[in-house]
């Protein structure tokens, strides 16, 4: 009787593992339903700005990160990933905007 009890609080506890495995390895996020955010390339960003076409470039690097990093991009919004929403409100809504995180 506790055999069968154990077997199937078991196989239960399998099958939620399974389920939610994906989420957990997304690190809790469902991330399915998010779309797909183009790249662009070190020469395509140079490129854009050398054209004068308005890009705001996001520095989102970690504070250690950054101030031991001795590259900079020129014109760059810095802060953190935390600071995203607030400091971002601001922006045109249509603004092409290329971040830059490690």
């Amino acid at each position: 009787m506790y055999r069968r009890r154990f077997l199937i609080a078991g196989l239960i506890l399998l099958f939620v593992f399974i389920v939610s495995s994906p989420i957990l390895a997304a690190g809790g996020h469902d991330h399915s339903k998010l779309i797909d955010v183009p790249r662009i390339t070190v020469m395509e960003l140079k490129s854009k700005m050398k054209r004068g076409d308005v890009v705001y470039v996001m520095d989102l690097r970690a504070p250690g990160s950054y101030s031991r990093s001795p590259f900079r991009i020129p014109g760059d919004i810095r802060f953190t990933l935390p600071e995203l929403r607030t400091k971002t409100q601001g922006l045109p809504k249509n603004a092409e905007i290329a971040t830059y995180c490690t």
